[in-house]
């Protein structure tokens, strides 16, 4: 199409040595460690839907590098679903468990839609944090646009869900 902007694959150029100590955390620490013997760099298509737990919906949804596959949000989703009880709490539990993730107080699940081609790193996650781990989760730096992380060239909000307690 004319006047049509491609955009270049995120993190195409990259490799995990370059952004695995790009966290959001005041204290870095090495993502790598976060992985069951580190994470693959992985082409995620336009279309893919990752997802993960945030404080409070405050607009500021790209900021964050760690993500679900749509398919780990939907396996412990219908667990939980089946469960006759915990509801909001137990998937917020299983999600913090299964990942290697610093804990916080998650009440609400961010989803994401990619509209273009990017690379991120995937995995197991490790028992890093005292946690479980055991999940697949996704590692995928720079996805906001530079100085404003309530914007993404690459992805777009799907939806927001608050978590039922």
């Amino acid at each position: 199409m004319l006047g049509e902007i491609t955009l270049p694959i995120l993190n195409a150029n990259l490799e995990f040595d370059e952004v695995r100590w790009r966290t959001t955390r005041k204290a870095s620490y090495d993502s790598q460690l976060s992985f069951v013997g580190g994470g693959r760099k992985t082409l995620l298509p336009a279309g893919t839907k990752l997802f993960r737990l945030v404080p409070l919906p405050n607009g500021d949804y790209f900021h964050g590098q760690w993500w679900m596959p749509e398919k780990t949000f939907n396996q412990l989703k219908n667990q939980t679903n089946r469960a006759s009880h915990g509801g909001g709490r137990l998937l917020r539990n299983q999600i913090v468990q299964g990942l290697a993730l610093p804990s916080a107080n998650q009440l609400c699940v961010i989803e994401i839609e990619l509209v273009a081609n990017v690379f991120g790193w995937s995995g197991i996650a490790s028992g890093l944090f005292d946690k479980h781990g055991g999940l697949e989760q996704i590692f995928l730096p720079n996805l906001p646009r530079s100085g404003d992380p309530t914007f993404s060239d690459h992805a777009k909000i799907s939806g927001t869900f608050w978590l039922k307690f």
